[in-house]
This record gives structure tokens, C-alpha cells and sequence, in this order.
């Protein structure tokens, strides 16, 4: 099997549509190995860096699983989406891209926020928590990812910048209220473990807030990061 050429101007969404494709006609069945990143690449007439992306959103959705040091699996012909379009590239931005943007963006917006927070906006990201864990408890996905939208937003409102406020209402509204966002709320919710750390992380973030610590707030929003990054993209 051989990956056509790139005809797509998004490099990483057409790999991702190819090796869909390629499992669809039945060339990979369940359990079978995919080629290496570089052997798609030089196929495909790509780098590895969107073969790399391309297949972090097949690993994110549950079609392919990496062994470490033995390659890439086919785990499931069942997807979340019927076309080869890929809801993960939608809305201009690519997953990959929010969550880059997030990385760079909301520390920053932490910070700010840790100069002006006052006892109003930190009931808000208590309760938001609280809500977290409540609806995470009753497994309950759609209200869970509410709640930390509302944690998210909480802290941008703190900022009393308008144009942050809005830019980190818009990054959670395309990450979390997307087609893509419901299947990720109906994929991870069910791991347990991934559930206890992330609050476990937002009640750190919580708590260098109420106590001014930048240096806790820069730890706490660093695990924050690796925590997603982690389960979403498999670093």
C-alpha cells in the first residue's frame, strides 16, 4: 500500500483522511501495523511533524494505538465520525492549534488574573470546581466540561480585559462545544484516574490563587498542560 500524494492544503488532515481510508477498504484491519511516520511521510510528501499530528488525532478518537518501541496498531474500524472529513481540523483552527494556543495563552492570562482576583471571582472558580467534581461524579460529561468552561472563564474574568474574556470564551466554545468536544466528553470521562488528576490539578490552581503564589500558580497550570496534552495527544 502506497499514500497518495498530497493534494489537501491541510497536511495533517489529509494523512488522517488517507489512513482512514486505507482502514475503511479493509488494506488495515484491526491489529495490523501502520507504516512508520517516516515511510507515511515520504508516501504522502509530508513531514513527519503532520504525520506525527495526524495520527496523535486518530489516537485521540481510539482508531490506532502506539505500542512504545514497536510501532503503531490499527484498534478500531468503529469511528466517531462517518466521513473522512476529520471534525478534529474543523473551524479553521485544528485541535492541536487550540490546545498550542491555550498552552502559550491562559498562563499568561493566570498571571494577570492573580494581580486582580478578588473574593468574588474566586467563589466563582471554587464552585466551578465543586461542579466539576459533582457532575463527574454522576458521570454526567456534558455538564462536567460546563463546569470547567465556567473555571476557564472564571479566571479570564478576573483579567478585566475584554479582549482576553472574549479569546478565551472563543477558544473553550470551539474546543469543548464542538462535535469533536462531545466525543472527547464521552471518551475520557470514563477514565477514572484521568478525572481525579485534572481536579486534583484544578483545585492547585485554586489554591495559588487564593494564596498570590505565582511560583505555585506557574507548577500548577505546568501540570494543568501536561495533564491534557498527555491524555489527548499520548506525549
Amino acid at each position: 500500500m502506497a499514500f497518495k500524494k498530497l493534494v489537501s492544503h491541510n497536511k495533517s488532515e489529509y494523512v488522517y483522511a488517507q489512513i482512514i481510508k486505507e482502514i475503511k477498504s479493509g488494506q488495515y484491519g484491526l491489529g495490523d501495523k501502520l507504516p512508520s511516520e517516516m515511510e507515511i511521510a515520504d508516501q504522502a510528501g509530508v513531514s513527519r511533524a503532520s504525520v506525527r499530528e495526524a495520527l496523535s488525532a486518530l489516537r485521540l478518537i481510539g482508531v490506532i494505538e502506539t505500542k512504545k518501541g514497536n510501532g503503531t496498531y490499527v484498534k478500531s474500524n468503529k469511528f466517531a465520525f462517518e466521513t473522512e472529513d476529520a471534525a478534529i481540523f474543523d473551524h479553521g483552527a485544528n485541535t492541536f492549534e487550540i490546545l498550542e494556543a491555550r498552552k502559550v495563552v491562559e498562563p499568561v492570562i493566570a498571571k494577570l488574573a492573580l494581580e486582580m482576583i478578588d473574593k468574588q471571582h474566586l467563589e466563582q472558580i471554587k464552585v466551578a470546581i465543586e461542579a466539576m467534581e459533582a457532575e463527574a461524579g454522576k458521570n454526567d460529561f456534558d455538564s462536567y466540561h460546563q463546569a470547567n468552561k465556567r473555571f476557564h472563564n472564571a479566571i479570564a474574568e478576573a483579567t478585566r480585559n475584554r479582549s482576553l474574556i472574549n479569546y478565551v470564551r472563543s477558544l473553550q466554545t470551539v474546543f469543548i462545544d464542538s462535535d469533536f468536544g462531545a466525543e472527547l466528553r464521552r471518551r475520557y470521562l470514563t477514565e477514572k484516574a484521568y478525572v481525579k488528576d485534572a481536579i486534583a490539578t484544578h483545585w492547585e490552581i485554586y489554591e495559588a490563587f487564593v494564596a498570590g503564589d505565582e511560583k505555585l500558580l506557574d507548577e500548577a497550570w505546568k501540570r494543568h498542560n501536561e495533564g491534557v496534552e498527555k491524555q489527548l495527544l499520548g506525549h
